[in-house]
């Protein structure tokens, strides 16, 4: 991929953020989106891409987490809270994509696997459960 491509992919994915802000269902009609589709192939591979920008974010505040000792569930919120589009938009289109309900659940194993490397005397596991979490 092109530095050209890269920019243009990114540009893609921030009008896609934009308009989620606004109505996370409409930001899903990708056709809309000039070059989208022609930049992605496909809706799917557009949702892994904002899934993957997701749980990079997710990744390196959990491991700050297990630093720190914050709760797990906490430090998901918060990112959620500060990302509040992306988070609608993956949790709107989970319904719809195969694909992304499997990096959901990829996702919830690297909650599972930080959270099994910090478990110690009170600490205890995250709730997979909570409905703040998407369960997938």
């Amino acid at each position: 991929m092109s530095w050209n491509d890269f920019r243009a992919r990114r540009a893609v994915l921030e009008e896609i953020l934009a308009r989620a802000h606004v109505d996370p269902a409409a930001a899903l009609r990708f056709d809309e989106v000039p070059g989208a589709l022609a930049l992605f192939g496909s809706a799917d591979n557009i949702l892994l891409s904002l899934q993957h920008r997701w749980s990079n974010h997710l990744a390196a505040r959990l491991d700050q987490a297990v630093e720190d000792g914050t709760p797990l569930n906490a430090t998901w919120r918060r990112l959620a809270g500060e990302q509040p589009a992306l988070r609608a938009l993956l949790d709107t289109a989970a319904a719809q994509s195969l694909p992304l309900r499997g990096a959901q659940r990829n996702e919830q194993r690297m909650i599972e696997a930080h959270n099994t490397g910090r478990l110690s005397g009170s600490q205890r596991p995250i709730d997979a459960t909570a409905p703040t979490m998407s369960a997938v």
